[in-house]
């Protein structure tokens, strides 16, 4: 089926929606279900801090992501579109296609949603009680989405020439390498008068890794290297 087919698009939608909806259901789960578990299994269990200092804290959780992921995302689909225009369009479906971009939007709002949902329980009921393991999980989301905006920021910068040249490059050659053989060895060439009086084969320095360039080739020392030797310098 092609990618441009109306079921590929919806395929496609639903991919990039489903993922977030998905945090942003779990989100809500563990922002209602945790704290009444702590309630009702682990009612001793409070944090060592006042309820003024953690609602503090959740509020600023809260208020933080969300402008954050507005303008993360913001800035990351302006890129994509200046790189359509600047390169090819078909990085606007490698990049905002891909799976970093919505587990990106799924764990930010998932954090906002889960510290609106853990300002409810805090000093509930005038207790002045701080439920220990719903501060720590909002905490622990606050540090998954650094950790996930960290790897954003990396794939963005996948947008820079040099990069986007070096990753055309690599995939290429692994589509020449998957789809074709080897054309042969990559020693002196064969047939002719002076191919038959080559001497044999005594090493054969072959270059492995990414692509290099020749700056520039000493042909009075490999003359030189040569001759001390009794050899034949072949430059394939």
């Amino acid at each position: 089926m092609s990618d441009w087919t109306p079921g590929a698009k919806a395929a496609r939608f639903l991919d990039a929606v489903g993922t977030p909806l998905l945090y942003a259901v779990v989100a809500v789960v563990l922002g209602i279900g945790l704290p009444r578990f702590e309630a009702a299994f682990l009612p001793g269990l409070t944090a060592p801090i006042g309820a003024g200092p953690a609602i503090a804290l959740l509020s600023a959780i809260a208020s933080g992501m969300l402008p954050l992921t507005g303008l993360v995302f913001s800035l990351a689909f302006v890129m994509v579109q200046f790189s359509a225009t600047a390169y090819s369009p078909r990085l606007v479906a490698w990049f905002a296609g891909s799976a970093m971009m919505s587990h990106s939007l799924g764990v930010f709002t998932a954090t906002f949603i889960y510290a609106i949902a853990a300002l409810a329980w805090v000093d509930r009921g005038g207790t002045g009680n701080v439920p220990l393991l719903t501060v720590w999980f909002a905490i622990a989301l606050l540090l998954v989405s650094v950790v996930f905006f960290v790897l954003l920021v990396e794939r963005l910068t996948m947008l820079q020439i040099a990069r986007v040249l070096a990753y055309a490059g690599d995939q290429g050659r692994a589509v020449i390498e998957r789809d074709y053989a080897p054309l042969g060895g990559g020693g002196p060439p064969k047939g002719g008068a002076a191919a038959d009086e080559l001497p044999a084969e005594r090493q054969v320095v072959l270059h492995r890794g990414g692509p290099a360039v020749i700056q520039a080739i000493d042909v009075r020392r490999l003359v030189a290297l040569a001759e001390r030797e009794g050899a034949v310098v072949a430059m394939a």
